[in-house]
């Protein structure tokens, strides 16, 4: 790479590639609260919108990481074809691809604001937002389920690997299944191996993670990666839902696509009502001196405050995609089993991040997620 983008340069390459003028510099700012390495959030000028600023990571493990140019490809294969316009609306404005450098930059409505920060903002969790997630999710695993074009173009791609590993850290991520490369330990955090050797402990919960990475379904086009923080909604959504409900556009945005592939659906619901449980088990005091169930059951965001959320979400998704049911009986199921696989690797980013406070949560977290693998049908009857 010829160009290694860092906060002093970010502005520079912005007015290089013509995507802001020298002008607007008194008035650009990074969200750093948004804002993390090789991934930058720019509020724009005159309220025109925030740029999305990606780089592949310079560290990573893989000569032919083609992660970014893999995630251009699908937005400009979704342009271009009608057909496919649902799943085309999800997806952000791409505003610029540097294939040499590895950077990707699109642009987010200025209206728009995550699910996350929704949720933080306002305290509560509507059921009709999680309804219509459920439904989103439906309408676009439903929909490229039956394109021909769409199977042909992810089932053609080298570097769409049939897996369900998180595009970063992938070398934790293959250790969950197989065995760690030598080279790797380098890269590896210290503290993340006492996660790994816990996770080593359990036979039950390797056996449940290596059966859903290894066979699952490739049914449809798949994000892989759905958190709340990548989910975009309009700040006044409950007053555009009914005039959206049956148009062929998707209220919601969806970004970072890196990880998409012809995957399974479940994968995708799974990791959404995870975000649910995240609410709920983040809301916790970790501390070794108090037991887990004791933790949960003193979180400040009980499992009784984000149930409703799951379920609605589940059954619009059912309702709006019954036939996922005939064709994929153990649809929910998986979904229950997706959900902790999601915890999982969600604490080994943590551990690439932040390792203390990941540290602190592991046991919490492999409880959860032990119990989301191991026994859905405990979470089924939510």
């Amino acid at each position: 790479m010829a160009i290694k983008l860092n906060y002093k340069n970010l502005f520079d390459y912005l007015i290089d590639a013509a995507i802001c003028h020298k002008d607007d510099l008194d008035h650009l700012k990074v969200d750093v609260n948004n804002s993390r390495t090789f991934h930058w959030v720019v509020e724009l000028t005159r309220n025109q919108g925030k740029l999305f600023v990606k780089q592949l990571p310079h560290f990573s493990r893989l000569d032919n990481d083609l992660r970014i140019s893999k995630e251009w490809k699908l937005y400009n294969f979704l342009q271009s074809h009608k057909d496919l316009d649902y799943a085309s609306s999800l997806t952000p404005e791409v505003l610029h691809f540097d294939d040499s450098n590895s950077i990707l930059i699109y642009k987010c409505p200025n209206d728009y604001i995550t699910l996350k920060s929704f949720y933080e903002h306002q305290e509560a969790f509507p059921i009709a937002l999680a309804e219509l997630v459920g439904t989103t999710l439906a309408k676009l695993h439903s929909q490229t389920m039956s394109s021909q074009k769409c199977h042909a173009f992810l089932t053609e791609l080298e570097e769409c690997k049939f897996n369900y590993q998180l595009p970063y850290p992938d070398y934790l991520s293959d250790y969950l299944v197989s065995r760690i490369e030598p080279e790797s330990l380098k890269k590896t955090q210290a503290l993340s191996w006492r996660f790994l050797g816990i996770f080593k402990q359990s036979d039950a919960v390797r056996e449940v993670v290596t059966e859903l990475v290894l066979n699952h379904r490739h049914c449809c086009l798949t994000h892989n990666n759905i958190q709340f923080h990548k989910i975009f909604i309009p700040q006044h959504w409950d007053k555009l839902r009914s005039e959206i409900q049956n148009s062929a556009r998707s209220l919601i945005k969806i970004i970072d696509w890196e990880a998409y592939s012809w995957g399974d659906p479940a994968c995708d619901l799974g990791q959404a009502i995870l975000g649910y449980f995240l609410f709920w088990i983040d809301s916790t005091i970790a501390h070794r001196a108090i037991e887990i169930k004791k933790s949960l059951q003193l979180a400040t965001i009980p499992l009784e405050a984000v149930r409703p959320s799951i379920v609605a979400m589940t059954k619009a998704y059912i309702n709006t995609y019954p036939k996922v049911l005939e064709d994929y009986p153990e649809f929910l199921k998986r979904v229950v089993q997706f959900a902790g696989l999601g915890l999982i690797y969600q604490l080994l980013t943590e551990f690439q991040l932040q390792p203390e406070i990941a540290l602190s949560r592991q046991n919490l977290y492999f409880f959860i997620a032990a119990q989301l693998l191991c026994k859905p049908e405990k979470f089924l009857s939510i």
